[in-house]
């Protein structure tokens, strides 16, 4: 019988046992992060990609849909190939800004005062956080928050802050949905025809709200997007100055704002994604826009998504305790990490989907080759070297 509260003692653990954090930013690393930073839900995954960022040597943003999967062709040595890919849709998370009409942010571009990276594991949120100085002597604070909802399948949503510590001028953020992006992320496959989406149709729906919808070239998925952009000065909300860019498979919104020294502006973008794989739908275009007009704000979003990723957590939560006291390898959260991908690869929202259970998740590209005519059928770290016809394929 307790009959003092001595004698009860309440286990605290460390924050870092649930959270995957990075103090420094490494473009050699880069890739390996994003993947590792992933977010998804079981319908839709999206890489940790920094939201400005787009595809090069670095970066490579990516969003992959549950099953989404399409072949394509491809001629090498003489032979055609078939490679059927996890596709790479459109990214959402196109979220940049600029200040007196310099060029757009790229955290490799400024004196990086501080930079912090984290991965929250109890909640499903990416964090990041830059204090930065540019060129002309500006710093300024730049925060991120980002997740895929596990409550509702088919939203996702992003949040920037950036905060002007010594600076006031004119703000443009630009907020896009980009499907102009090709699978091209590994250097093994950069042989491969990896042109999925065809046929995007851009369309602007209200003044906070753009869309776009692609399909895939042989399988004839259709996926849609819809996108809303919000912005608040110091926690109110404002209207800025808007124009919309369309090109070629993108759509745009460009915010003019006026910033003070001292003051924070956030941005705020909801995105919904439908397909035409859905049920119950007429349309997946429709879908979505009908999604982001019910959508919450990121706030009460982010509410319901933390609440889900509780629940789940009741469910597969383990308590490690190395052996060894001195054991410097942070299991609890190594063991987490695992288990957070798999529950964002198969979750309460792929109940009825016809998806298998890839071993990295959905984080990433994956192909399968086979040569066309022949009996040989290989991978593509074999592709200049069937196991069938040596030198063939």
């Amino acid at each position: 019988m307790v009959t003092d509260l001595a004698q009860i003692h309440v286990a605290v653990e460390s924050p870092s046992a649930w959270s995957l954090v990075f103090d420094d930013f490494d473009p050699a690393q880069e890739g390996i992060r994003e993947a590792l930073c992933t977010l998804g839900n079981g319908y839709f995954a999206t890489r940790g990609a920094a939201p400005g960022a787009v595809a090069d040597e670095v970066h490579y943003p990516g969003t992959y849909l549950a099953g989404g999967y399409d072949r394509l062709s491809t001629e090498l040595s003489g032979r055609v190939v078939e490679n059927e890919d996890l596709v790479n849709f459109p990214n959402w998370v196109a979220l940049q800004f600029r200040v007196e009409g310099q060029a757009w942010f790229d955290v490799r571009a400024v004196k990086r005062l501080s930079y912090r990276q984290e991965l929250d594991l109890r909640r499903g949120v990416l964090l990041r956080n830059v204090r930065f100085e540019d060129a002309q002597g500006r710093r300024s604070t730049l925060q991120e928050r980002r997740f895929v909802s596990m409550a509702s399948q088919h939203l996702g949503a992003v949040e920037l802050s950036l905060t002007a510590e010594n600076w006031s001028a004119a703000v443009t953020v630009r907020s896009a949905l980009d499907g102009r992006v090709v699978n091209a992320g590994a250097r093994l496959y950069r042989k491969f025809n990896g042109q999925h989406l065809v046929s995007p149709v851009s369309e602007l729906i209200d003044g906070n709200t753009v869309a776009l919808r692609v399909r895939t070239s042989q399988s004839n998925l259709e996926v849609a997007l819809a996108a809303r952009t919000c912005a608040a000065i110091d926690g109110q909300r404002i209207d800025p100055r808007r124009q919309v860019i369309e090109e070629a498979g993108s759509i745009a919104q460009d915010l003019e704002v006026a910033l003070a020294q001292g003051q924070t502006l956030v941005v705020e973008k909801v995105v919904a994604l439908s397909t035409s794989r859905d049920q119950a739908i007429s349309e997946c275009g429709l879908a979505a826009r009908t999604a982001i007009d019910r959508a919450g704000t990121f706030a009460s979003l982010l509410t319901d998504h933390v609440h889900a990723w509780q629940h789940l957590w009741r469910q597969f939560e383990v308590h490690v305790e190395p052996a060894d006291p001195g054991f410097k390898v942070n299991v609890p959260m190594l063991l987490r990490l695992n288990m957070f991908h798999l529950l964002q690869t198969v979750s309460p929202n792929s109940i009825g989907l016809d998806i298998g259970v890839p071993a990295r998740g959905w984080t990433g590209r994956r192909t399968r080759a086979t040569c066309s005519g022949t009996s040989c059928s290989s991978s593509p770290s074999s592709i200049t070297a069937c196991p069938r016809s040596p030198g063939r394929c």
